[in-house]
């Protein structure tokens, strides 16, 4: 019974799979590593076949089936060892071998380290060497099957292109191939640094001494995104300025550490910048060139926001758009020290303005829309939201001076009445947007509106008191492509609801009325 059990157990037959161990010597005889079959050889590397062989006692006592010169002995010779025939094969006669006469195997054993690709890989790969595959030569071999390493680098490339800056930078510490691919130039062309969490000048400093090295400049940096909280200070932008020359778009929302200096130098040095927002930076009252330089130089900026830049005065409105005359959106929200003086310098200098908004400015008038009208049909946006003191004839005047007007917000100006409405939409009839809320409009303005303006895709009429279903039904009928329709606060009921869902399908409606659900 033993005996079965243990020539179901043993392996097929095959060369002794030691023999392959450790081959790194070039001045071992090639013989060493050799076996030859042989019919007619009896050498000491097998033993005399025994009849009454014991699996049993051959396990347990090993020892009494070595040769009788080495039974005593401590040294464990390799050579010398036989495994009778039941362990090659499944009962049939063992081949014996020849071996030449060398002791390799056993002189170099102790010479395998731990890190050997074939010494503990299994027994499978015992006489192949290493393994096949993608060896990742660190401090230990590890065999890469997975999936994911079988994509190329440009695959690679463009997943991590999907990433932010954060992300990309944590990527770039999973292993050698990601920190090679991770800091590929093609995918810093934008950084975005966004969260409180984020050190904005510490991530600064670390990307650029990633990507520029020895070098003086990263010309590949063409976009920078500092938004949702992370803060920088001058030495970061001046740092950005001196090593990125080809930047064409800068945002730094929120920085409030900002300075006119620091701002003036990318000005200088960053000669393709076209898109410069600096929402939020309260140091920030003027935007120009270094002193000394070309003063007939201009920015090539077409697109600048200073929105929140609470210290921005006329004087200063009145450098930057003389600097700038090629610009073309122009967001001056909530600066509150620009009055009518500083708003006469804008139509005077960037002919080209196509959206301008000055919601909050309470100290803009009807004489500042007068001015604004001098730009004539190319504004196309304008925002005048709570400039309390803007009136019908402001209105008017823009109405019929900028008659391709396509959004207007009037929002809060609530010494806007029908009259203005009623004007506007017969002078701008490609009207695609307004903002009415809390004005002085009722349903007359909106029937003259919806007649004249057919074009019309978003409507606000929040706290229009003088509103009703009339009013909302003339909409609804003539515009039928109608997309947002803000009535909160309005004394709409459901019959002017469901005009507006009957003959406007795709219509989103805000409101305030529970019953409407």
């Amino acid at each position: 019974m033993n005996q079965q059990l243990m020539e179901r157990l043993s392996p097929q037959p095959g060369g002794c799979p030691l023999v392959h161990l450790g081959h790194t010597s070039k001045e071992a005889d090639p013989s060493a590593d050799r076996f030859y079959p042989s019919d007619d050889h009896n050498c000491n590397y097998h033993h005399q076949q025994n009849n009454s062989f014991d699996s049993s006692q051959y396990y347990n006592q090993p020892h009494l089936y070595l040769p009788e010169g080495q039974k005593k002995s401590n040294a464990f010779d390799l050579s010398s060892l036989s495994l009778g025939s039941g362990y090659w094969g499944y009962g049939e006669p063992a081949k014996q071998y020849y071996r030449a006469p060398s002791n390799y195997l056993l002189d170099n054993f102790t010479k395998l380290g731990k890190s050997s690709p074939s010494l503990d890989q299994g027994y499978h790969t015992l006489g192949f060497g290493a393994s096949e595959g993608n060896v990742f030569k660190g401090k230990k071999y590890h065999n890469k099957n997975n999936s994911f390493d079988r994509l190329t680098d440009d695959i690679i490339v463009k997943i991590f292109s999907f990433l932010a800056s954060v992300d990309l930078s944590v990527c770039a510490t999973v292993c050698r191939r990601f920190n090679v691919l991770a800091w590929a130039p093609s995918l810093w062309r934008i950084i975005r640094l966004e969260g409180d969490n984020v050190r904005g000048d510490r991530a600064i400093r670390s990307i650029l001494r990633q990507l520029c090295g020895q070098t003086d400049t990263c010309p590949n940096i063409e976009r920078i995104y500092i938004t949702y909280g992370t803060k920088i200070t001058d030495k970061s932008l001046l740092t950005l300025a001196r090593r990125c020359p080809e930047l064409t778009h800068l945002q730094i929302q929120g920085c409030t550490a900002i300075t006119n200096n620091a701002l003036f130098e990318v000005a200088s040095r960053c000669n393709n910048l076209q898109h410069l927002d600096v929402t939020g930076c309260v140091k920030i009252s003027c935007i120009s060139i270094n002193p000394g330089l070309d003063p007939s130089r201009r920015l090539q900026l077409q697109y600048l926001d200073l929105t929140d830049c609470s210290a921005l005065q006329d004087s200063g409105l009145r450098v930057i758009v003389h600097n700038c005359p090629q610009i073309t959106h122009l967001y001056l929200r909530r600066c509150v020290q620009i009055t009518d003086a500083g708003l006469k310098f804008v139509p005077s200098f960037c002919t080209d303005l196509k959206e301008l908004s000055v919601s909050d400015c309470v100290d803009i008038t009807d004489f500042g829309l007068y001015e604004l009208g001098k730009l004539g049909p190319v504004l196309r946006y304008l925002s005048v939201a709570k400039c309390h003191r803007v009136s019908d004839a402001g209105l008017k005047v823009i109405a019929r001076r900028c008659y391709k007007l396509r959004y207007l917000n009037a929002r809060g100006c609530e010494a806007v009445s029908d009259d203005a409405i009623i004007f506007l939409a017969r002078s701008c009839t490609r009207l695609c947007a307004l903002d009415i809320g809390k004005c002085d409009v009722s349903d007359a303005g909106l029937r003259a509106l919806a007649e004249s303006c057919p074009n019309l895709k978003k409507l606000s009429l929040r706290s229009c008191d003088l509103v009703t279903d009339r009013g909302v039904q003339c909409v609804a009928y003539y515009c039928r492509g109608l997309q947002q329709l803000n009535i909160q606060d309005c004394q709409i009921t459901l019959e002017g609801y469901r005009a507006v869902k009957k003959y406007c399908k795709r219509c989103v409606i805000e409101h305030t009325n529970p019953g409407f659900f």
